[in-house]
């Protein structure tokens, strides 16, 4: 009777461990969940953190200090990289709006852009005075060197529809001939 008992005993000791196992398993499964929750709740997730992995095209430190960079060779990029968006208007209709009250200004702007290559510009009227002369392309880049002909020129990119005493429509770029630009 004796063995009995202990095989008995045994068994109870199995039974008594596999049930904690479960139990502290249970708890861990419960613990994790609620970790990952907490997280997701604070937002914190997997996807919000960078990436730690190496992309194959990084340099490593000593590629980085076998590298030669020649503060002219940056100048040079950075200007070829602005005349690339800069697009010639030579070949693109230019609308010259006189602003000011001096007669036939437009005109004349208009002569003296015919004379450097612009060879299909109009003249008109803006009936709103600026100091200063616009440059207004419908497309970025177009007729930015138009600048270098005026005195304090601005560039920009959109459309003019309003003061204007003929239509815009059909213009690549349209000139506003301001005050600063008047003695010409």
């Amino acid at each position: 009777m004796s063995g009995r008992k202990q095989q008995t005993a045994a068994g109870l000791f199995f039974s008594m461990l596999l049930r904690a196992a479960v139990i502290i398993l249970g708890l861990a499964i419960v613990a994790f969940g609620a970790f990952f929750v907490m997280q997701a709740l604070k937002g914190n997730t997997a996807k919000d953190t960078p990436a730690t992995t190496l992309d194959e095209n990084a340099l490593t430190d000593s590629q980085v200090d076998d590298l030669q960079i020649t503060p002219s060779t940056e100048a040079e990029t950075t200007e070829a990289a602005q005349e690339a968006e800069t697009v010639s208007a030579t070949d693109r209709k230019i609308l010259v709006l006189n602003s000011t009250d001096i007669a036939g200004l437009a005109g004349r702007w208009c002569d003296t852009l015919n004379a450097n290559g612009y060879a299909n510009t109009n003249a008109s009227d803006y009936t709103e005075a600026l100091a200063d002369t616009k440059i207004v392309a419908r497309e970025d880049g177009v007729g930015k060197e138009l600048v270098q002909y005026f005195a304090n020129a601005s560039y920009e990119v959109g459309t003019v529809t309003s003061n204007v005493t003929e239509s815009t429509d059909g213009y690549d770029v349209v000139i506003i001939i301001g005050a600063s630009d008047s003695n010409h």
